[in-house]
């Protein structure tokens, strides 16, 4: 690997880290070049080794778990969305989902980062059109539903995120990976239409869905 390169963002890795864990002058220029420091770093491996870190969940393994740097992808967009870099999420986001295939795991945490942010700016239309193409080429994956759920709630369409809801908090779903993301957008969804006994039946799930996982860690 270019050292030098790695080196450098490695450091500024770990600097923006402590930064953020210990509340200390949380540096956003600082992460900014970390990231960026990180998209140059995996391009120069491609220049000479072009199936390096080919696959996301390769990331790590491919850099020796020197930087844990998965992780801290996700506490550079953690910070960009607490600060409301919006522009910075969705470019941010962009730039991974580009930079990596998706054949062996899904973008979706980018993906749902991305339609938050485009929610948050206000640019419903190009997040409607975001999350249909989303849904379109990942229909099981819940965190697409669900980002498309809470996107028909803000723009108060009712109806329309119910029967979308009501596809995915069947029984067969329950277990999968962003289970409690869909059950999220359902209960704000009926604590939005004031539908109580459907509330209800979202928070058993979530309390059921809850149990599972804790019992799931203790094995």
């Amino acid at each position: 690997m270019n050292s030098k390169t790695w080196e450098k963002a490695g450091e500024l890795l770990r600097k923006s880290r402590l930064s953020t864990l210990t509340a200390i002058a949380r540096d956003e220029a600082c992460w900014n070049e970390a990231f960026e420091l990180t998209m140059l770093a995996i391009t120069e491996e491609r220049e000479s080794n072009p199936d390096f870190a080919a696959e996301y969940v390769d990331l790590d393994e491919a850099t020796d778990y020197q930087y844990n740097l998965t992780e801290c992808l996700e506490a550079y967009l953690n910070h960009m969305e607490a600060v409301e870099k919006w522009e910075v999420v969705i470019s941010s986001c962009n730039r991974v989902i580009e930079l990596f295939s998706w054949n062996r795991s899904k973008p979706s945490q980018f993906m749902y980062r991305k339609g938050n942010a485009l929610m948050a700016l206000g640019r419903f239309d190009e997040a409607k059109r975001f999350g249909k193409q989303w849904l379109e080429k990942y229909p099981n994956d819940l965190y697409a539903a669900a980002s498309n759920a809470y996107l028909l709630v803000a723009m108060g369409c009712f109806e329309e995120a119910k029967t979308l809801t009501e596809q995915y908090i069947r029984d067969e779903y329950c277990c999968q990976d962003g289970a409690d993301t869909i059950f999220m957008a359902a209960y704000r969804l009926y604590e939005m239409t004031d539908d109580i006994n459907a509330k209800q039946r979202i928070e058993h799930k979530i309390a059921e869905y809850n149990r599972m996982m804790a019992n799931k860690g203790n094995f």
